[in-house]
């Protein structure tokens, strides 16, 4: 005797329902809904920020004892570049294209869920602190620059204005971190949980968020030097300050931003304002 069995049809689907909780397989398949620890701090986020703080500082001492061979290399290429009109341009222009990468970047973290919002904001919190430490380190050195007494350029800036490190370099490189930080897919979220859509970085999003900004902030340094605006060692000083500010400053407020991003999404003025979509 065969005992026949009706078969198992799928349930009907129905239309969501907001004012209850998503089913767990929803939040497994849309991986933007958040919880609130998902921005939790790793094990021993404070120790590899202050690596990369340490690390900074060490490259900053080093360039600073490199100032001799640095001045001749300064003045070497200064000789053929530094009547160039247009590498004031190039610096700046880098920096207002690196800043517009940002803005795009934030846009594309409206999409990304809360963590990907808090990533990218205090990745721009590490750029503002970069830009302070690098003023700060700039007023305590108070290294004149060589188009004061070396050489003379068609443009140099005036008394007062410390060479050491590149002011612009050094915003250059933090804005170039930022993008990277929270802009790729494959190296966001230091301070957090990389979410599953965040693994693997298609060849355009490296070119864009991490080939592209990289470049600018090198092309940024570049142009300092050939305009005779500061010493080879100034920017890579500048350099390190850019880069090391910003990664520890995303590792260690990657995590509590993303609780604090959740927390304020809670109101629903603010969800609109930092995420495209409820969550």
């Amino acid at each position: 005797m065969f005992i026949r069995c009706s078969p198992v049809y799928p349930r009907p689907v129905s239309s969501p329902d907001s004012s209850r909780p998503a089913p767990v397989l929803d939040r497994v398949l849309h991986p933007d809904d958040t919880p609130p620890d998902a921005g939790a701090p790793r094990p021993h986020v404070t120790t590899r920020a202050l690596a990369w703080l340490g690390g900074a500082a060490l490259v900053v001492v080093l360039a600073l004892l490199l100032r001799g061979p640095s001045e001749g290399l300064y003045v070497a290429l200064t000789a053929r570049t530094g009547d160039l009109p247009w590498t004031g341009l190039v610096a700046e222009g880098g920096v207002l294209v690196l800043v517009a990468l940002c803005g795009v970047v934030l846009l594309r973290s409206r999409h990304g869920g809360h963590v990907a919002v808090a990533t990218t904001l205090t990745a721009g919190v590490g750029a503002v602190l970069a830009y302070g430490a690098s003023e700060l380190v700039k007023s305590v050195v108070r290294q004149p620059r060589g188009c004061w007494e070396l050489v003379e350029v068609a443009h140099c800036p005036p008394a007062g204005d410390w060479s050491f490190p590149s002011n612009h370099t050094a915003i250059a490189f933090a804005l170039a971190t930022a993008v990277v930080v929270a802009g790729a897919p494959a190296v966001r979220l230091l301070g957090g949980r990389t979410p599953r859509h965040a693994v693997v970085a298609r060849p355009i999003d490296v070119v864009l968020w991490v080939v592209l900004p990289v470049a600018l902030a090198v092309v940024v340094g570049a142009a300092r030097v050939a305009q005779g605006a500061h010493f080879p060692h100034d920017v890579v000083a500048g350099a390190a300050v850019g880069v090391g500010v910003v990664v520890a400053t995303t590792l260690v407020l990657a995590g509590p931003g993303t609780t604090a991003v959740h927390a304020a999404c809670r109101v629903d003025g603010v969800r609109r304002l930092l995420v495209a979509r409820p969550f």
